[in-house]
């Protein structure tokens, strides 16, 4: 846990943050006695998940960083900070007792660091290097704001933009482009001469993950939301790509709006991270499929897409719950894996297989007919029901699959109603093969 409560507002809004990490509690101690004079909100915590979790919500000038600590040491917690896009630009300073080993300092400037502190910690170089990052950082801010106040944005944006990474976009009082970076034109696959004089919701629109349409210059959700939605930016192509970004109003010198400025960076490794660290995992442990919350994610991107149709086959096994009752439940894994092994085997690169539940799979895929869905139904309950062999003694276990094909344009692309339809599909399947079997 912080030793000092990060929860607890600042007294000054405009007062920097200083992050110190440090697995010993003596020497963070140390280290808040040394920079008690420092004009900044010292924070500390022991450990790099919790400088990590910190960042994600906290903007810091400076962070001063551990480098040998147990579970995650000091350049792995500096690769990490340099993914999040949040921290990516913080000044990162390795505290280490030894800093003789050249080949180290190369990988801590490697992972993201800018300097080196060896322990003991002399009082006045520390102070100095602190004093000076953090003047630099005042100035990073004060530059900032100074920008704000700067009218003539499009010329000013043409000379100072065009050769970053990050795509920047002009618009003009009716929310027309009137102006975009290079880097914006290759992130949303606009040329300059179609997006010129077009509707920024044309050029820049965006989605959640979910498909749901995004509002640019909405209000934007309270520092401490516990989960943000991510950004998608819907490319010309017909793509998704995930975006940080910020859009600030342009005002003329009578404070009356003369246009806009969205800045905006691909998030796509950003995104990957976050989820892995906000511990959304979308695999099934059994199988290795992707789980139900893996498949919904994928199913929403790819019905907000809509490059082609989709067919959804929802499958429920037959005859696997004899197989538990009769051989266990290590068997019943063992069923599980192999028949996850062989819808994987049936679909194509491109499709999507998931263990929904239980004995439940789900396959999407995509097509023009659902002729060829069914022609992969076919496929997939051909491959279940060859005997599945139970180790030593010649043991087999047979089972069956049935299948609910649904597809996403009869279902009007909406993702409840696809699976909803293809549920239905299923039962209505399981009925008349029952009924089949009593006669």
């Amino acid at each position: 846990m912080a030793n000092t409560s990060a929860q607890e507002p600042a007294e000054d809004a405009g007062r920097p943050r200083i992050l110190l990490v440090d697995d010993i509690a003596a020497n963070l101690v140390a280290m808040k006695t040394l920079l008690r004079n420092v004009d900044a909100e010292v924070i500390a915590v022991q450990s790099g998940n919790e400088a990590l979790s910190l960042a994600l919500d906290m903007q810091f000038a400076l962070i001063l960083l551990d480098v040998q600590m147990p579970e995650m040491d000091g350049f792995e917690v500096a690769e990490y900070l340099r993914d999040n896009p949040f921290s990516a630009e913080t000044p990162i300073v390795f505290l280490t007792a030894s800093n003789s080993d050249e080949m180290s300092q190369i990988r801590g400037y490697r992972s993201g660091a800018i300097d080196y502190v060896q322990k003991p910690v002399n009082e006045q170089i520390l102070l100095s290097k602190v004093s000076i990052l953090l003047e630099l950082y005042q100035n990073k801010n004060r530059l900032v704001q100074a920008l704000r106040e700067v009218h003539r944005q499009r010329q000013i944006l043409q000379a100072t933009f065009d050769a970053v990474g990050d795509g920047v976009i002009a618009t003009d009082r009716e929310n027309r482009v009137s102006w975009m970076n290079p880097a914006a034109r290759r992130l949303t696959g606009w040329d300059a001469e179609s997006a010129y004089g077009t509707g920024l919701g044309r050029v820049f629109p965006l989605v959640s993950t979910e498909g749901e349409p995004m509002d640019l210059f909405g209000p934007a959700p309270p520092e401490d939301a516990p989960d943000q939605p991510q950004a998608m930016l819907r490319t010309r192509s017909g793509g998704v790509l995930p975006v940080t970004r910020s859009a600030s109003v342009v005002r003329d010198t009578d404070g009356e709006a003369m246009g806009g400025v969205i800045v905006f960076q691909d998030a796509s490794q950003a995104h990957a991270r976050h989820l892995a660290l906000i511990g959304k995992a979308e695999t099934d442990p059994l199988t290795g499929l992707l789980n139900r919350a893996g498949f919904n994610r994928r199913l929403h991107l790819l019905l907000a897409e809509r490059r082609a149709d989709l067919a959804l086959l929802f499958g429920d096994l037959d005859l696997f719950k004899p197989v538990n009752d009769l051989y266990g439940h290590a068997a019943g894994d063992a069923v599980l894996r192999e028949i996850a092994q062989r819808l994987s085997g049936c679909v194509r690169a491109d499709d999507v297989v998931a263990r929904w539940a239980g004995d439940e799979f789900a396959i999407l895929m995509s097509c023009d007919h659902r002729a060829d869905a069914d022609v992969m139904a076919e496929r997939l309950i051909e491959a279940v029901r060859q005997p599945i062999p139970l180790g030593e003694g010649g043991r087999m276990a047979s089972v069956g699959i049935s299948l609910g094909v649904s597809m996403a344009s009869e279902a009007g692309w909406d993702h409840a109603e696809l699976l909803a339809s293809a549920d239905r599909l299923l039962y209505a399947s399981k009925a008349r093969r029952d009924a089949s079997a009593g006669r």
